[in-house]
């Protein structure tokens, strides 16, 4: 059995010895997409209206602080990247377990970002899957997908440039490798005898407003 067939099983034994009753009750909730999908507007709103804790990733730990130090000065070599990203998250999840005791979490990116992202440059997907073995398992991930085209043109217009990780090309093959991703995890999981995360894809070309209310009848149904 591979790392990636063992990280579900793995990190679901530890939830059920973990989780209290408060936190079985709360939802963690993990968005993704390419860049302009929405995710982050989509992840706060849906926060908001549902009254749960905003995450991101990466944190705002030291290690998150890194993270984007290498991001945007290129300091780091890629390998070097992800087992930041994979440490920033086993910190994060030590958090999560607190925080899912009083309420919610919607989280914008979590692991998933990693795995396609680092993937796409070249890191061999076991050993992503290996380094993030200790990451939570979400109860619901929301794939919110969107054409690259339209996605670059919503960033064009919200910074004015088009930087080297938003550019159309990079975007196709990142928005294949989440639905590859996606449909990958959403069959291995129709196979665990644990209780699997909750896969929601949805169009993300809707204007702001319909797109929210389409996400939180969705999940509405699962809180």
């Amino acid at each position: 059995m591979t790392n990636k067939d063992n990280i579900n099983n793995k990190n679901n034994n530890i939830d059920s010895n973990n989780k209290n009753k408060n936190s079985k009750l709360n939802k963690f909730i993990v968005f993704e997409g390419i860049d302009g999908s929405g995710k982050s507007t989509q992840a706060k709103m849906l926060a908001d209206r549902i009254n749960a804790i905003l995450d991101y990733e990466p944190t705002n730990s030291e290690v998150g602080k890194l993270i984007r130090k290498g991001l945007s000065e290129g300091c780091f070599e890629k390998e070097t990247l992800a087992l930041l990203f994979a440490g920033d998250r086993v910190e994060h999840c030590k958090e999560l377990a607190k925080k899912l005791e009083k309420n919610h979490i919607v989280c914008d990116r979590y692991v998933y970002s990693s795995i396609v992202y680092q993937n796409t440059q070249g890191i061999d997907i076991e050993y992503i899957y290996n380094i993030n073995r200790y990451a939570r398992v979400p109860d619901i991930v929301v794939l919110l997908d969107l054409n690259p085209e339209l996605s670059m043109l919503r960033v064009n217009d919200r910074t004015g440039n088009n930087e080297i990780f938003e550019k159309i090309e990079f975007q196709k093959i990142i928005r294949e490798k989440y639905l590859q991703i996606f449909e990958d995890e959403k069959n291995k999981n129709k196979k665990s005898m644990f209780k699997p995360p909750i896969y929601i894809k949805i169009d993300a070309n809707k204007s702001i407003l319909e797109l929210h209310n389409e996400i939180y009848d969705l999940i509405k149904q699962h809180i």
